[in-house]
């Protein structure tokens, strides 16, 4: 069983010592008070796994390399090194593909896309990008245009995932992307490729259409494409990390390094936060962000009451697994907000009385068990409820 009491772990030198690393560059007192820590961990192997799990092995063994090399007992400075570069070739794997997905079918369709999140984020505000890890590759198109990327792919070496059973006709990549928000496919190097119609769940947060009107043009390694503003960006992390509770270090990475870039610009994150609604998220999330990076351990009870319970529940969820998480995310008010501090009692009550709605949404699975002519697939709407208690009382 876990401790529900956070001070637990931010008294734990394991943990302390693996907050002080998940960062791009080390300040003085931060080195200092890591030297004072590394004497205090004595369970080296459980620190390794807890750095991979975070997916801050990378970080955490270069400055360990860097400034204690001496003090780590050298199997687990080996067992670092070596879990290091298989990480680090995985992601130069992520990234080859991010070039081939833009450069093999996004630009011969002409198809106007938005890349997120994983090599793009990288490479603009991480100075070794492979250091920061991915799992796929991410991105916003949209709607209309999605049939065609679909189609396109699956007859050129690329494989269903999400949906698995999907099909490159016409009707079956049509269905498909009006009824589902991610589409995942798997490239040649199987790695998985999501395209995306929305950003949040329920479209209420971020207008994908204007996302994808906003797009700026980057170029990475000879690829060009396009990327959200870096205040937008700021602000979408800022909405997605507390939407999974900062489960992951590597996202208190993202958001000091983008911090620190010469173009992040704080009254322009609030305006664009101001924008979204979503201002008291940003706030938590800058204090939290401080907090953590404070060279010394403080008090969560000097936090203000907001940022004090996203950064209670994203300790225990830093030390949880998957199932941890989604056992919070059972307790979200909406799909989109993780706190009710988040939003207002307007959007929590319209969700409420409208959110039962879904259960209507026909699955492919629906359409690939019964395909039906574009004019008759308001049929799924009716079996869909029907379908979905019979599949939970199979499985119980």
């Amino acid at each position: 069983m876990m401790p529900d009491c956070p001070a637990q772990y931010m008294a734990d030198p394991n943990f302390q010592l693996l907050l002080l690393l998940s960062r791009l560059n080390l300040s003085q007192k931060q080195i200092q008070m890591a030297s004072e820590l590394i004497p205090l961990v004595h369970d080296w192997e459980g620190f390794t796994y807890q750095a991979s799990e975070r997916f801050v092995l990378p970080l955490v063994h270069g400055h360990l390399s860097r400034w204690w090399k001496d003090q780590i007992p050298p199997p687990y400075l080996d067992v670092m090194k070596l879990y290091s570069l298989r990480a680090l070739q995985h992601n130069l794997n992520i990234t080859s593909e991010f070039k081939n997905i833009v450069r093999d079918v996004l630009s011969p369709l002409g198809i106007p896309h938005l890349c997120f999140k994983g090599p793009t984020l990288a490479y603009q505000f991480y100075h070794e990008p492979a250091q920061r890890l991915c799992r796929d590759v991410d991105i916003l198109v949209s709607k209309s245009d999605l049939p065609r990327i679909l189609q396109y792919a699956l007859n050129n070496g690329y494989q269903p995932h999400d949906p698995k059973q999907l099909a490159p006709d016409a009707e079956s990549v049509a269905f498909v992307a009006y009824h589902q928000k991610v589409v995942t496919l798997l490239s040649p190097r199987n790695v998985a490729v999501e395209f995306h119609t929305k950003i949040d769940n329920t479209g209420s947060v971020f207008d994908a259409k204007q996302m994808i009107d906003k797009r700026q043009p980057i170029t990475i390694n000879t690829v060009d494409t396009c990327v959200m503003p870096i205040s937008e960006l700021f602000v979408y992390l800022c909405w997605h990390h507390t939407k999974h509770y900062w489960s992951r270090l590597h996202w208190l990475v993202d958001i000091t390094a983008m911090k620190a870039h010469k173009d992040f610009n704080i009254d322009e994150v609030m305006a664009c936060a101001k924008r979204h609604a979503l201002v008291s998220t940003v706030r938590s999330c800058l204090e939290m962000v401080d907090f953590f990076s404070a060279p010394t351990v403080n008090d969560i009870e000097d936090l203000t009451p907001n940022t004090r319970e996203l950064v209670r529940t994203a300790i225990l969820a830093m030390h949880g697994d998957i199932e941890y998480e989604h056992s919070l995310s059972r307790k979200k008010p909406t799909p989109d907000f993780s706190f009710a501090w988040q939003t207002n009692s307007t959007h929590i009550w319209q969700w409420r009385l409208t959110g039962w709605t879904r259960i209507f949404r026909p699955t492919y699975e629906n359409y690939a068990a019964w395909p039906l002519a574009r004019r008759w697939q308001w049929l799924y709407c009716c079996i869909r409820p029907f379908h979905e208690t019979y599949s939970r009382l199979a499985q119980k």
